[in-house]
Order: structure tokens, then sequence, then C-alpha cells
């Protein structure tokens, strides 16, 4: 298993709320690889709505789900705040020579210039990711909420888990607790996560929260996710990585 090569998808305007296509398909070189990691950068637009998103891979040919959370890029329209490197996602897609590869985003609102990177190894074995969340699902101030539910559709176990957010009020940054429930194995399952980026006209970067676990999880269960915050807070994004 060793670094072949990478691929540049984008720059692309990402639409609210929207599954978006980054940049143009591509058509794996000839040869076995797998990618291994992504790394994806954007700018907001808005500066009230700081958001997380998901980016998507897709393969011609290749079974499995590949969806990862990712933060809400470089601060706002007037307000940018410092840079960070591009948000880089471990992964184990397969990729074939010869199908056709889309990476595409789902940002609960408007971003700028999405581009996204995919490195592409020799080897490697397949690990599903599963998303769930998004616009809509925005916490109240100290009040549990379900981000969402996703339906785990090869068994195996959760590895990583990767959680994103963002604030709306300057004055009050704010940590939380996500908890994760998992049908028919002993929790709990709770984890302390970050406060996103900044706030409603004061910008930022933040990438997405990355807790490794090793949490058993059966074919087709149903794991829910639910998360509760000291202030309201917007766009709480999930997902996990299952081997």
């Amino acid at each position: 298993m060793g670094y072949a090569f990478s691929k540049v998808f984008g720059p692309t305007d990402s639409v609210a709320n929207t599954k978006t296509t980054v940049g143009s398909t591509y058509v794996i070189r000839p040869g076995q690889y797998c990618v291994h990691k992504l790394h994806v950068a954007k700018g907001n637009v808005v500066n009230a709505k700081e958001c997380a998103g998901v980016i998507e891979v897709e393969i011609t040919g290749v079974d499995g789900t590949y969806e990862y959370a990712y933060g809400n890029g470089t601060g706002g329209a007037t307000n940018g705040g410092p840079g960070l490197a591009a948000e880089e996602i471990e992964c184990r897609i397969p990729a074939p020579g010869g199908a056709t590869i889309t990476v595409s985003v789902t940002d609960a609102e408007v971003a700028t210039a999405v581009v996204v990177s995919l490195d592409f190894y020799t080897g490697g074995e397949r690990v599903d990711s599963y998303s769930t969340g998004g616009a809509g699902k925005d916490p109240a101030a100290a009040t549990e909420l379900e981000v969402g539910t996703v339906t785990v559709t090869k068994a195996g176990h959760i590895k990583q888990i990767r959680y994103a957010c963002g604030q709306l009020v300057d004055a009050k940054s704010c940590s939380g607790k996500l908890v994760v429930e998992v049908p028919g194995v002993s929790g709990p399952f709770e984890f302390a996560v970050g406060n996103g980026c900044s706030g409603a006209t004061l910008g930022g970067a933040a990438h997405a929260d990355v807790i490794d676990v090793d949490i058993p999880v059966g074919q087709n269960v149903i794991v829910t996710f639910k998360v509760t915050y000291t202030d309201a807070m917007d766009s709480a994004t999930v997902s996990i990585a299952v081997q």
C-alpha cells in the first residue's frame, strides 16, 4: 500500500441545503486504488449562518456509503478571521480504474469556492461512513436535540465520529455534549464537543470534532445521535465511520 496520486475537484459555490456537485466527474486512471484521504476547503458568504456540511463521494460500480461531516470554512461575508489549512478527512473508499467518481457537498447555508482533493493509494479496505443532521437541526439553549439517525447497512465497529456545528451568538461561546445510542450495546457513549465557529457576526474557521472510538454495531441497526448545548447553535451535523 502506497501513495499513487491526488485529484482536485472544484472550485464550486454550494447551494444552501442542496446536494451540490463539486467540479466535474473524473474517470479514474487504470489500476486498483483506494481513496485514503479527503481535503476540503471553502469560504462562507453569510456572517450570521456559519455552517457545517457533509461531503459525499460516489464511485460507479462501488458499493457502500461514503459521507463525512466537515466544518464551516473561513469566516463570513465581512469578518474572515484567521484561516486554517484545508480540513483533512481519513477514509477508505475503493476506487477501481475506469470507474467514474463524483464528489458533492451539502452545506446548511451557501458557501463559496468549495475545493476538494482526494488522495489515491494502492490497496486498502472499504470503510463505510454515514451522515445525518445539517440544515434545520439547530440546538436550542440547554435543550437536548435529536440530530438524526443512520441505518448501518454493513455490520462492524464504529471507528470514528465526526461532528460539526456553528454558533449563533457572539457573546456566548458554548460547548456541548454529543450522545450516541446504539441498540443492543451497553453504553453510555457521551462525548464533549466544541462550540463551532465564532458567532453571528464574528467569523472564524472551524474544523469538525474527530472522535476515535470502537463501538460494535450490527447490520441494519439504527444509530441515534443527540446533542445538548448551553446556548443556541446552528446546523448540527454528524457522521460515523464503520469498519
